[in-house]
């Protein structure tokens, strides 16, 4: 048996002439044969992939881009179209609430080259997206045709856009028309619809629809709008002008969240006043 030649003469005295080498070890045969085609794989902790998402864009101020999973992109209110992260195509859909020049451009509604509806009932349906108009009221008790409110399903979600409502209460032929809001859309403060803080009546109507998320229009995101929102809700965070959205990020045992979407800037500062969480951290 021969020893490596690196290993030292005092060791080797010193360990005796019957220890000084061990046996090699034995290596493992190389045709040891490969499993089965078929042999399943062993288990890992990896969670299965998270649902997918509805992607929203807030343009104020009462604008949005929603995205489904699939990329279909229904636009709503849009009053600034060079806002839009691309130029609309005839496989977008727009909605349109009312005519007021904050939610409504006139040119760009005419060139539109997709389906939509302009501040009026009806449906529109494709295999990811259904929509539906619902009259209602700038402002006064009678759903008169002066505002629509537009329902959306789409990746699992049902969101509404409320536009401009000013109703003092919602009609039960309307809350029947919504049913269960995933995603509420809506303003808190505006005097052409007679609503502000003092009257709570954009607080009165979400109590009415107790959708599991709101998501304030027109500014709405203003520090007495979010105190007072943080009494009543509770779970009130701040976002970018950019999130998604899916079935996991709404309240599991009821409750309603309130999310405040600005820049980053206006996000930062709200998260310093009120120690507001961010969305989806």
């Amino acid at each position: 048996m021969r020893c490596s030649k690196l290993v030292a003469a005092s060791v080797l005295l010193s360990l005796g002439a019957t220890a000084a080498c061990a046996p090699a070890a034995t290596l493992p045969s190389t045709n040891t044969p490969l499993p089965a085609a078929n042999t399943p794989l062993p288990a890992t902790n990896t969670p299965p992939s998270e649902a997918p998402k509805v992607t929203l864009r807030f343009k104020e101020p009462a604008g949005f881009e929603l995205v489904s999973p699939q990329g279909m992109r229904v636009l709503i209110d849009i009053a600034y179209p060079t806002a839009l992260t691309s130029p609309a195509t005839e496989k977008d859909i727009l909605l349109t609430t009312h005519g007021h020049g904050d939610h409504f451009n006139s040119q760009f509604a005419k060139s539109f080259p997709g389906q939509q509806l302009k501040f009026q009932e009806g449906e529109i349906k494709r295999p990811d997206v259904a929509i539906k108009g619902i009259k209602s009221a700038h402002g006064g008790t009678a759903p008169n045709g002066s505002n629509y409110i537009y329902v959306i399903d789409m990746g699992g979600l049902r969101i509404a856009h409320f536009g401009d409502i000013g109703q003092e209460k919602l009609t039960q032929d309307q809350l029947d028309q919504l049913g269960e809001v995933d995603v509420a859309l809506t303003q808190f403060e505006n005097s052409y619809s007679a609503m502000s803080l003092a009257n709570k009546k954009g607080f009165n109507l979400m109590e009415q629809v107790k959708p599991k998320l709101i998501i304030p229009t027109h500014g709405n995101g203003n520090a007495e709008v979010i105190k007072y929102a943080i009494e009543l809700w509770r779970n009130v965070y701040v976002g970018t002008g950019e999130i998604t959205i899916g079935r996991s990020d709404l309240p599991a045992g009821g409750g309603t969240k309130f999310l405040v979407l600005g820049d980053s800037l206006l996000a930062s500062a709200y998260q310093k006043t009120f120690n507001l969480p961010e969305w989806g951290k």
